[in-house]
């Protein structure tokens, strides 16, 4: 028996087309995303030891992975989506280590080993406590400034970390600011916060390191303990006041015009 031609509309092509799409868009969307890791092991340099224990924090993509190095003292950072992440390894006892725009492509182990070393905490008692005026007396500079991303600085003394910082206001300026942009050093001694991100804005206290340089005194081991007084730093957000030094959680939520107009009453002390 003779089959009469079988007629299939426009309509019902698209449609079929519409539905094979859509299962191939929804295959592709299952397939898993190609990712890379970080491998590596942690060593103190004067014992050429490895050093099991350690936390290491691997940011970067809008994320964070953690883990810890193991008895041999290396790890593994798995399932890092490709990207530039900074590495930091953190150990009590030893000086904190980090590695900034470490490189991951993808189905890759990316090989990272650091190296570290005691850290000479410094347990320091401040009797009377520590003032605002006390803080700013001690600083070479007090500036507001925005940190740009990590840069390597050609004299940054070892176990320091380096920013490029834009001047947003030069509450007591130094002497040796000669523009609008200047190197922030951050010491990375174990016992200190994490360190600070680029983009954030900080009212930082500085001790004067050169023309263009500065460094964060709040984190020098041994400073308070030749009787001097550690400057600090603010971390602002939203326009805020959000982060302090533990002797002046007073500060926190404070706006910061606020903020910097009773910085600068006490320029005019003298």
């Amino acid at each position: 028996m003779r089959r009469g031609p079988v007629n299939i509309s426009r309509r019902t092509l698209m449609c079929h087309s519409a539905v094979v799409l859509a299962g191939t868009l929804g295959m592709a969307a299952q397939q898993p995303r190609p990712v890379g890791s970080i491998v590596g092991c942690l060593s103190d340099t004067v014992l050429q030891q490895r050093l099991p224990g350690a936390t290491v924090v691997a940011k970067g993509s809008g994320a964070q992975h953690t883990t810890v190095t193991g008895r041999d003292g290396c790890y593994e950072l798995k399932d890092l989506p490709p990207a530039a992440y900074r590495v930091t390894a953190r150990l009590a006892g030893f000086d904190n280590v980090t590695r900034d725009r470490v490189l991951i492509s993808p189905s890759t182990a990316t090989r990272l080993d650091l190296t570290t070393r005691t850290s000479p905490i410094c347990e320091c008692v401040h009797e009377g406590g520590i003032t605002l005026a006390d803080q700013w007396d001690y600083a070479d500079a007090v500036l507001h400034v925005q940190l740009m991303d990590a840069e390597p600085y050609a004299s940054m003394p070892e176990g320091h970390y380096s920013h490029r910082a834009r001047v947003l206001d030069a509450v007591k300026p130094s002497s040796g600011l000669r523009s609008t942009s200047v190197y922030i050093l951050q010491n990375q001694r174990s016992g200190s916060p994490d360190l600070f991100d680029g983009g954030q804005e900080l009212v930082a206290f500085l001790k004067s390191s050169g023309p263009d340089t500065f460094r964060i005194t709040n984190d020098e081991p041994g400073l308070a303990g030749r009787g001097q007084v550690p400057a600090s730093v603010f971390l602002v957000q939203d326009g805020l006041i959000q982060r302090q030094p533990t002797d002046m959680v007073g500060y926190i939520g404070k706006p910061l015009d606020t903020f910097l107009a009773e910085l600068r009453t006490l320029s005019r002390r003298r």
